[in-house]
């Protein structure tokens, strides 16, 4: 009998959310998916792991004891994979791959790749944009070296996520829409709008980006789905909906048929900078304490001047 390596770790991680939901948007999987990769795993066992009612969901014995286990060769397979990229960098030289996710970091990213270029001369940038929900798998399946993410997220625990900034959220509408035109609005200004919203992800973290539930506890209404920021975008400009971003966006996105506008009333995004804990890439050190070191000359920069 053999058991995959992608089902050893879906069977680690649901077994550290005890949730199927969590589970899978950490996963970056659908929810049904999970839950039959975590059957058939069962079914080839001979023995149930989970015990699953409405309410919640728990280890049985066997699945105590096989938890150990698991975590073992997962992390065996991935101190493989890490061997295999230091096997590479001695090829490609000094690598880092940076993942970004959505508008990453705005305008800061762009200081930081420049200042790496400059002050990390001999290090070589490879830069990739990921998914929403996709920044621990990218990290854990070693595809990338640090990522550029806003909070909220689901994090592995083998994942160091260092927070960078905090910007205001936007309000991202149509031209022409009634709001387009002003500088800033209160999240009560909307309640009549639909909102397109990311797909995959965990329920909570949406929530979040919607502003759900509102102050005077009414809900948005909700309307299409798409997986990456430029599907968004594009919805948005059809007049489909509107949707919550962070201002970053406003700078890395900026299109003709769309405006952002402030929401002076909501939780800012912070924006995150993440790597693994257990590191292989001496390049990953340099370059997030390069971040940390203009993050904060940044935010110094732009209190100084108001820019927000």
């Amino acid at each position: 009998m053999e058991v995959p390596i992608h089902v050893i770790k879906y069977f680690c991680t649901l077994a550290d959310e005890l949730h199927f939901g969590k589970a899978a948007a950490s996963l970056g999987i659908a929810t049904p998916s999970l839950s039959q990769q975590v059957s058939k795993l069962e079914a080839s066992l001979g023995t149930k792991l989970f015990e699953r009612n409405s309410r919640q969901v728990s280890l049985t014995s066997a699945g105590l004891e096989l938890l150990p286990l698991a975590r073992r060769v997962r992390d065996d397979h991935d101190h493989l994979l890490a061997w295999a990229d230091r096997q590479q960098r001695n090829v490609d030289g000094r690598l880092l791959r940076i993942g970004m996710v959505a508008a990453g970091a705005g305008p800061l990213t762009t200081r930081i790749l420049a200042a790496a270029v400059d002050k990390l001369p001999a290090m070589r940038i490879e830069m990739r944009r990921i998914g929403f929900f996709d920044t621990s798998n990218e990290l854990l399946e070693g595809r990338v070296d640090v990522v550029f993410a806003p909070a909220p997220m689901h994090m592995d625990d083998r994942i160091l996520a260092e927070p960078l900034w905090r910007e205001p959220r936007v309000l991202v509408v149509p031209d022409g829409h009634r709001l387009a035109a002003r500088e800033s609005i209160g999240i009560m200004e909307c309640a009549e709008d639909v909102f397109v919203s990311a797909s995959g992800g965990a329920p909570d973290i949406i929530d979040w980006w919607l502003a759900d539930p509102r102050p005077d506890g009414s809900h948005p209404l909700r309307g299409p789905v798409a997986d990456d920021f430029e599907g968004l975008i594009e919805l948005v400009a059809a007049r489909v909906g509107v949707n919550i971003a962070s201002f970053g966006a406003s700078q890395q996105f900026r299109r003709d048929g769309v405006s952002f506008v402030r929401i002076t009333d909501i939780e800012p995004a912070t924006i995150l900078l993440c790597c693994l804990k257990r590191q292989v890439n001496p390049e990953v050190a340099a370059f997030m304490a390069l971040g940390a070191e203009l993050a904060r000359a940044f935010a110094s920069s732009r209190i100084a001047d108001n820019s927000y």
